[in-house]
């Protein structure tokens, strides 16, 4: 793990968005816990508070910030978005034929569209600091 405070505030801060999101889905699917505007409430609470505190950091560590964003990361960050983005169009698509044939009402389909929006890219970039690819 790294030593930079910027990155472990985007390491820690991924994997909070990404464990909020599946718990959320997770007492979705079971039927238990709060309602789903809770659960949205949370989660989006955690990704403001990360981006505020990401903001506080920069501002607190400039030089730490430059090494957070070296060209290593930064093309992780970017693989991260780029496969966010063809994740939710996937998904999108997949909704679409739910809702086109019957199966999912509209409404719902735009609702579970989230998570997908807002977890896969942070759950690829903790995936890639896993592997090594980022910091």
């Amino acid at each position: 793990m790294s030593a930079n405070p910027i990155s472990r505030a985007r390491l820690f801060g991924s994997v909070a968005l990404v464990i909020t999101t599946l718990a959320a889905l997770t007492a979705a699917f079971l039927s238990i816990g709060p309602s789903g505007l809770v659960w949205a409430g949370i989660i989006g609470t955690i990704a403001i508070g990360y981006a505020a505190l990401s903001f506080v950091l920069q501002l607190r560590y400039p030089d730490a910030a430059d090494a957070a964003w070296d060209e290593q990361n930064t093309v992780a960050h970017r693989d991260s978005l780029i496969f966010g983005f063809w994740a939710v169009l996937w998904v999108f698509l997949v909704f679409l034929a739910l809702s086109l044939t019957g199966r999912m009402d509209p409404a719902m389909a735009f609702y579970w569209l989230g998570p997908v929006l807002g977890a896969v890219p942070p759950a690829h970039y903790v995936v890639s600091v896993i592997r090594g690819r980022a910091e």
